[in-house]
């Protein structure tokens, strides 16, 4: 096998964002890989939030500046990180709250049907 044929093997890689994956997950029914996902998303904007302060305070410590540049640096962590509004937290919330009902009802229906045998 040639070295061209092997680079034409080779497939790329499509990158999803760990939103998309939790809207995937949750479409699937996957809901505990979802709820883990949701979790793992919130963590890492109060981690980002958290990272960003730590760097305010030590700017405004050893670089002896107002706090302008604390509020600036903040908002612009959010800015960037905070794709997910809370009405899409909330829908998000929601359709997981209606699979787990559905789920919950088709475990119902199981153990009818399990009674009746």
């Amino acid at each position: 096998m040639s070295e061209t044929d092997t680079l034409e093997q080779e497939v790329e890689t499509v990158t999803v964002s760990p939103v998309e994956e939790l809207i995937n997950q949750i479409t699937d029914g996957e809901l505990n890989k979802a709820e883990g996902s949701f979790q793992s998303i919130l963590q890492d904007k109060m981690v980002d939030a958290l990272e960003a302060q730590r760097i305010a305070t030590a700017q405004a410590i050893f670089n002896d500046t107002d706090d302008d540049i604390e509020d600036d640096i903040t908002d612009e962590v959010l800015e960037d990180e905070t794709d997910i509004t809370d009405e899409e937290l909330d829908a998000v919330e929601q359709v997981m709250d209606e699979d787990e009902e559905i789920l919950a009802e088709l475990d119902d229906d199981e153990e009818e049907i399990d009674t009746e045998e």
